[in-house]
């Protein structure tokens, strides 16, 4: 049974307090407190502490069940630890697209903040734009947007507080007089009513409060989690609700409700009345680092919750697969980062508002909901953390987001319904779709397991033939073709020495047959095909166009890799023009093959290494050793890069094994310490994936592999994968982005 692959824990404390607070303060508060203030006038102050009241109690439960169950997922992965069924998938389900409706509301918040400097620009276009420059940068891993967080969080903070004081203080701010303009501190008539606004008021801005959430959601990618999660999700809690009822205040007490309610970036009108022509700039170029704040996280949130959705079968199993190199769940991101784009491309900020908050609110119930469950269920967990006044708390918490809920705009609350009846279809058709899924994969791939093996010289035919039973005793439906090709002149017509070469005996026809009885004997289904062809090269190439159930061409090397000898050689042409994969033994003798060596890289042609050097010790009952360089000076964290190691041999093999031993070293001699770990551990086969220089003329896969085949002891097997030709160039520039 396959381990589950874990995400590497590189968030340190400030990483993770700012993911809270740059998710929580971002787009709601210059979005939606305009919005807010028209509701309610005045008493948006008390609106928003009662809200973090609220929320203080919901804080506390996420607090200890972070804390406890410190995994990708948030909410969601809380409610399917303690329940099963359709409940776990429906919090699942509605927390990913409420993360993603918010992470769309941020983007619109964005575009509305760039229109301040650019009032051309289209909202929809602009929103849709950031979201594809974000997904970029959340697949350059975790670490990479907590640092970009820490930076967007705290310039967002001191703008804020810079706003608060400035309008305080400065002449054309803050006033009683411009406060109680409506009247008073209520600016409907009788108390119910009002009641009845404030929560309404509520039900928009709670989507304000959800950086608990997001700390929940990164968990397992934070340093210390039994301490440094709690904390930071009380602090954000505080600091937010301190913060947004300062700026409310400030707001309220320098422009009109009526002029706040009907702006589109409400504190960048405030700012102009006391900053005079600055404040508008000024306030618009923090509102846009707010929102690409609060965008950024509720990124990561929405990747992770697929991830974990994933993980619990409820999702395709392919969202859950983490890239080894760059330590984040690019699948989950990519369709995450697809979905918020089609949401932001709506413009609605106030209505992604509405629809953010449903999701939220339908998570958090059976979020805290899930702490009395999980206790009951697991009362030796270790709990770093415990709610006091338990169960009281996590009862009062669930209950105020229920009562918030009904407070909710009528149109959000169907979507959201919506939202329930696609899961529950979801939830259903999820495993008969599965099933086919997995039979017409099967299907497919047992199409394309014919190894294709280059008969051409008696000296090096045995060993192909035995590394050719080896790769296909490895997989079931594997088969073996065995190819020799035969070069005739110009002159002669094709059909005619095709012709002639199937009824004439000739030790080509022999030693084709020779590879083919010793392989058929050992149980693999072969063939064999003889060709006439007036070019070697051209001849392997078609072969394998025609034969669309090609997985893999083996080649053999005799003698020196030399660049003269490399150069315009059958093999390189094949290695270069090969629309399939391509593997070249440098044969040393395969007859006895115990100690296997895989040097791992991150691209696509070490994985497939990995793969073919798993195949070949599975089949022979060899030890396989997955050796991998990290640079010898420099900061390099050695316990992370062995994490990464280890977590991209099971997202290949997709299973864990005591036959697979990994080692780190460091070091900037590759070629020379390889050869040094060769002659120590006396390995019988080396595998290496080819470098990106494959594709040069003068080398046949690069120039360590090429060095490696040429001095080891032993033989080696070098491969090259094949992707197609954009797909390569869009890998190639995407791993030159700097870290």
């Amino acid at each position: 049974m396959a381990k589950q692959k874990q995400l590497v824990r590189t968030l340190g404390f400030l990483q993770v307090l700012m993911l809270g607070v740059g998710g929580t303060m971002g787009a709601g508060i210059f979005v939606l407190i305009g919005h807010a203030a028209g509701m309610v006038g005045p008493a948006l102050i008390l609106a928003l502490l009662v809200a973090g009241l609220v929320e203080f109690f919901t804080a506390l439960d996420y607090a200890e069940l972070a804390s406890s169950f410190p995994i990708a997922g948030g909410g969601y992965a809380y409610v399917s630890r303690a329940r099963e069924g359709f409940l776990p998938f429906s919090v699942g389900w509605v927390s990913w697209f409420g993360a993603m409706f918010y992470c769309a509301l941020s983007a619109v918040g964005f575009a509305l903040s760039l229109r301040i400097f650019l009032p051309v620009l289209p909202v929809s276009a602009t929103a849709v734009g950031i979201v594809a420059i974000f997904t970029i940068v959340n697949l350059r891993g975790s670490e990479e947007a907590g640092r970009t967080q820490v930076i967007l969080a705290g310039i967002l903070l001191a703008s804020l507080a810079g706003y608060v004081l400035l309008g305080l203080v400065l002449p054309g701010g803050f006033t009683w007089a411009q406060f109680y303009d409506e009247g008073g501190f209520f600016i409907h008539e009788g108390g119910i009513n009002n009641a009845v606004k404030i929560f309404r008021t509520i039900g928009l801005i709670y989507v304000l409060y959800v950086g608990y959430e997001v700390i929940g959601t990164a968990a397992e990618e934070a340093k210390n989690p039994g301490r440094n999660l709690p904390i930071a999700m009380v602090a954000t809690l505080c600091i937010c609700t301190v913060v947004y009822c300062a700026v409310a205040f400030v707001s309220l007490g320098v422009v009109s409700v009526e002029a706040l309610k009907n702006s589109s970036a409400p504190l960048a009108q405030a700012a102009s009345h006391f900053l005079g022509r600055f404040g508008a700039p000024l306030m618009g170029l923090a509102g846009l680092v707010a929102t690409l704040s609060s965008l950024n996280t509720a990124m990561i949130s929405s990747g992770r919750v697929a991830l974990a959705l994933s993980r619990d079968g409820y999702l395709p199993p392919f969202l859950s697969r983490i890239h080894p190199r760059l330590k984040t769940p690019l699948p989950a991101i990519l369709l995450s980062g697809g979905l918020i784009a089609a949401c932001a491309a709506t413009a609605r900020a106030v209505f992604l508002g509405y629809v953010a908050n449903f999701g939220w609110l339908y998570l958090t119930v059976f979020a805290n909901l899930s702490l009395i469950w999980l206790r009951r269920k697991f009362p030796e967990q270790e709990r770093p953390f415990e709610v006091p006044f338990y169960p009281a708390v996590p009862l009062i918490a669930a209950g105020t987001c229920v009562l918030m809920g009904a407070f909710i705009e009528p149109g959000a609350l169907a979507l959201g319904g919506g939202l329930l009846a696609l899961g529950l279809l979801v939830y259903q058709l999820r495993q008969p779709v599965a099933h086919v899924v997995e039979a017409v994969a099967r299907t497919v791939e047992a199409a394309r397991h014919e190894i294709l093996v280059l008969v051409a010289n008696p000296l090096t035919s045995q060993s192909l033939a035995k590394m050719a039973l080896m790769l296909g005793r490895a997989r079931e439906d594997a088969s073996v073709a065995g190819l020799m090709l035969v070069k005739i002149p110009k002159t002669t017509p094709l059909a005619l020495a095709q012709e002639l070469l199937k009824r004439r005996e000739s030790e080509p026809k022999a030693l084709l047959k020779q590879v083919a009885d010793y392989v058929h004997e050992q149980g693999v289904p072969v063939r064999t095909l003889l060709r006439a062809t007036r070019s070697i090269s051209a001849g392997i190439l078609s072969v394998a166009e025609a034969r669309s159930g090609v997985r893999l061409i083996l080649m053999g090397w005799r003698g020196q890799l030399t660049t003269q000898r490399v150069a315009g050689s059958v093999v390189k042409d094949v290695v270069r023009g090969a629309r399939c994969n391509v593997a070249v033994l440098r044969d040393r003798g395969v007859d006895d093959i115990r100690q296997v060596l895989v040097l791992m890289g991150g691209g696509p042609h070490a994985r497939l290494a990995l793969r073919l050097a798993w195949d070949i010790a599975r089949s022979g009952g060899a030890q396989l050793t997955a050796l991998r360089f990290v640079p010898e000076g420099g900061e390099v964290d050695v316990g992370v890069e062995m994490d990464v190691l280890r977590q991209g041999v099971e997202d290949v093999l997709g299973e864990v094994t005591d036959a697979v031993t990994t080692r780190l070293v460091r070091s900037d001699l590759l070629v020379f310490d390889t050869l040094a770990e060769v002659k120590a551990k006396g390995y019988d086969l080396i595998v290496v994936g080819a470098s990106e220089e494959w594709f040069l003329q003068h080398m046949l896969f690069g120039s360590i592999p090429d060095q490696i085949a040429e001095k080891a002891p032993c033989s080696v097997l070098m491969v090259r994968r094949y992707e197609p030709s954009g797909v390569s160039w869009l890998r190639r520039t995407f791993k030159r982005l700097p870290p």
